[in-house]
């Protein structure tokens, strides 16, 4: 388990696990949902979210989901408003923040490059794609803009058109953006193994 920090808040990235099934901090609402899961893969990353947000909140922390599927906090618990959820195969990233936030985490190794015209402009490559090692570059992009998708809570965003990266930073690690052609709080990216993780907050 690794905690992230960031001005008004911090990140828990965590093993998927499926023991988390059974943690003692799951609430009855909780172990009523991870009933409706058939798949044990989806069970185990459910759970270990649930799990790592129980173990930062507690119990008294009623969370419920957006239209598009985003989990959301009914009300804040002490300094924390805003919650942000991703998961990988192996891992998952529960963002806690004073503010709207959006965090996403994915594998390096994905095969990304097959739909990388979908979702990255020619612009987006020429500002930034030699920044990258190869076949990181695509997987950063992807993160980023999903943790922007989740940032800025519409439906129906085109991410070649609606979503793009403007700008990198190569030595701060951060990526500039505009969500339909205003900018928004940079993008932080870490490579964390055979990870990337981007979310940004403000």
């Amino acid at each position: 388990m690794e905690r992230i920090e960031f001005t008004g808040g911090y990140i828990i990235v965590a093993a998927v696990n499926a023991e988390a099934e059974h943690s003692p901090l799951l609430t009855e609402s909780d172990h009523a949902h991870l009933e409706t899961i058939s798949s044990p893969t989806r069970r185990a990353q459910w759970a270990t979210w649930r799990h790592v947000t129980r173990s930062e909140l507690g119990a008294e922390a009623l969370l419920r989901y957006n239209s598009a599927g985003a989990p959301l906090l009914e009300r804040a618990v002490g300094e924390v408003a805003y919650i942000s959820v991703s998961h990988s195969a192996e891992w998952v990233a529960v963002m806690f923040s004073h503010t709207r936030c959006g965090v996403d985490i994915e594998a390096i190794d994905r095969n990304f490059a097959r739909v990388a015209s979908r979702y990255i402009t020619p612009e987006e490559r020429a500002t930034a794609g030699a920044d990258f090692a190869e076949g990181v570059f695509e997987a950063v992009v992807w993160s980023a803009k999903e943790a922007i998708y989740k940032y800025g809570n519409t439906q129906g965003v085109d991410f070649t058109a609606d979503l793009l990266l403007v700008g990198h930073n190569k030595k701060a690690h951060t990526l500039r953006a505009e969500l339909y052609g205003v900018p928004i709080p940079e993008v932080h990216y870490l490579l964390l193994g055979n990870q990337v993780l981007c979310y940004l907050a403000g």
